[in-house]
């Protein structure tokens, strides 16, 4: 399994192409109090499961508290991130392949996309160029840099 853990969030990989699996990924999540997953969007449909704990999470442009025994589905192409507002653990349950594309919005409401690459990362696809992978650090940055422009508190 591939456990990566950084600025407060754990990502391991329970369910992959490593275990056999060649559409479906189980992604367990465990996350600090305040630790977020900015905006983005994948071209398959993701579920998430929440353990323990408390989500405030933007779908869209709606937002919502997700708590513990909560499912959340997300529709392919639909703009979701989270902020964990307490430790929490989640489930992600996602297709493999599937992609990942990161939003930013700037001041005028323009809105720019840019795919994410991460090698090991079972929604991730293989860049044209293997240089364009990222490092979760990096990841957890450009997150934060997504979330600018999209508030993911509960209003």
């Amino acid at each position: 399994m591939h456990v990566t853990s950084t600025q407060g969030l754990t990502v391991e990989l329970l369910v992959g192409p490593a275990q056999g699996a060649s559409r479906i990924y189980i992604w367990a999540v465990a996350a600090s109090a305040g630790q977020a997953v900015g905006m983005h969007f994948h071209g398959g449909e993701e579920i998430i499961r929440v353990l323990y704990g408390r989500l405030h999470v933007r779908v869209a442009d709606s937002t919502r508290e997700l708590t513990t025994g909560e499912i959340l589905i997300v529709p392919a192409g639909t703009h979701h991130g989270y902020r964990a507002g307490e430790t929490s653990e989640i489930e992600v349950y996602g297709e493999i392949g599937a992609g990942e594309f990161l939003v930013f919005r700037d001041d005028r409401g323009a809105e720019r996309v840019e795919e994410i690459f991460m090698a090991g990362a079972p929604w991730s696809r293989v860049p044209a160029d293997l240089s364009a992978y990222c490092a979760h650090e990096e990841l957890m940055a450009r997150y934060a840099e997504s979330l600018a422009g999209y508030p993911l508190e509960v209003g």
